[in-house]
């Protein structure tokens, strides 16, 4: 039973890595083999020609993937900040409507982020008129959202809801105040969390299509993401390099921080005490 069940998870593996290969054999076409009929996986003759295309002649590829960058960046410390410190205070402060502003938190995330979209635009429309400030069409309209998404909130405070309150309390009988004990006590402790907490935003992020489409009108502020739509159809030629350049962040980071991505899920507060 057990050999049958580890056949059918690297079964299903492959079919997840099946578009990933296809794409990375792919880069490696040159544009002949490329525009011939059938699905190719191995190259007739290994070559760099996609790669080399989008360094000399697709200078704007990269300013889109450092529009990316910036976008995705921003949304991981705000948050950060917005997450951490919420967090804190649900699990382990009492004031008045704690718990009915955190169902709130939690209605919040179980709504589609699209059904939000239309919201948020005319939230944006009123504000611009308001403050005379400019948000659609900018970054903005994509940070904020994404700052202020409640996920982090929510994985958080689970966390620090485990860490026992008598280690709080002798820290403050210690003379520890608030802040000290938040960022000497609170923030190693769940390390692991606020790591697994940066791996899935930057992931969430990275792959923004949705909001981009409804907010950003400028084709030279869109993110990476939407500008490889524009390779596909305007040159197919080097669309595989440009899609192999755009997954090695993504790569790079859950490779890095795969073991934290997993201790974030697995591991509780307490368990450091153990």
């Amino acid at each position: 039973m057990k050999k049958v069940a580890l056949v059918l998870i690297i079964i299903i593996a492959f079919l997840y890595l099946i578009p990933i290969i296809y794409v990375f054999t792919n880069s490696f076409m040159d544009e002949r083999q490329l525009s011939s009929d059938g699905v190719h996986l191995i190259p007739e003759a290994f070559n760099l020609q996609q790669y080399y295309r989008i360094a000399l002649f697709k200078g704007q590829y990269f300013k889109f993937f450092l529009n990316s960058l910036k976008i995705t960046s921003i949304i991981i410390g705000g948050q950060l900040v917005f997450s951490v410190i919420p967090a804190y205070a649900f699990a382990k402060m009492r004031f008045p409507g704690r718990n009915i502003i955190f169902i709130i938190y939690v209605m919040a995330l179980l709504l589609p982020f699209q059904v939000t979209l239309v919201p948020n635009y005319l939230v944006f429309d009123k504000l611009e008129k308001m403050l005379k400030i400019q948000f659609i069409d900018t970054h903005l309209a994509l940070i904020l959202p994404g700052i202020f998404n409640t996920f982090g909130v929510f994985l958080l405070k689970q966390f620090i809801r485990e860490i026992p309150d008598e280690i709080i309390q002798a820290a403050k009988i210690d003379g520890a105040c608030d802040f000290k004990i938040f960022f000497t006590i609170i923030i190693p402790i769940i390390r692991p969390a606020i790591l697994s907490l940066i791996v899935l935003t930057f992931i969430d992020n990275w792959n923004i299509l949705e909001q981009a489409i409804v907010f950003i009108d400028s084709v030279e502020k869109l993110p990476l993401s939407l500008f490889l739509e524009t390779i596909y159809y305007d040159d197919f030629s080097v669309f595989y390099g440009g899609g192999v350049l755009y997954m090695i962040p993504a790569i790079i980071i859950f490779l890095r921080c795969e073991k934290y991505l997993r201790e974030g899920f697995n591991v509780g507060g307490n368990k450091q005490y153990d």
